[in-house]
């Protein structure tokens, strides 16, 4: 199953330039943004192939954790959602609309620690290169 078909810079474009909201909702519709956080990433983690205790191993979280984040029992960190992002090697775009689905902003660029993080994910790296990657910089572990 395919998250997504169009980027928002191109649904942003189709927007500014539409005439009719009617008819870009209906244009649109399979590319609006239902899903919460919780469903997301219940979607992702059966998408992954992978079982809940791989995935919650290689975030660096808890399995009782990810089973409160997967109800909406809890509500995960920027960077616990950041670290399942790892976990689960999702695109710079899937990771990014995870976030703001859990209410953060995506990977700043600006930001020395987002834009390593960014690189990072982007490269495929694991939490372990990435913790390297971090502390080389100044900045803390996100394998805690």
């Amino acid at each position: 199953m395919r998250i997504v078909a169009k980027k928002t810079d191109e649904l942003d474009f189709e927007l500014s330039n539409t005439d009719s909201i009617h008819s870009f909702i209906a244009a649109n519709e399979p590319e609006f943004d239902d899903k919460n956080f919780c469903k997301l990433l219940g979607t992702l983690i059966a998408e992954s192939g992978k079982s809940k205790s791989k995935i919650a191993a290689d975030s660096y979280i808890s399995e009782p954790y990810m089973y409160n984040l997967i109800k909406g029992e809890k509500r995960p960190t920027r960077d616990t959602v950041i670290k399942l992002s790892f976990g689960l090697k999702l695109s710079l775009e899937t990771a990014e609309r995870l976030l703001k689905l859990a209410g953060y902003s995506g990977f700043y660029v600006r930001g020395k620690r987002d834009s390593i993080l960014k690189f990072a994910l982007t490269s495929g790296l694991s939490l372990e290169e990435t913790d390297s990657l971090l502390v080389k910089h100044g900045f803390s572990i996100m394998a805690e």
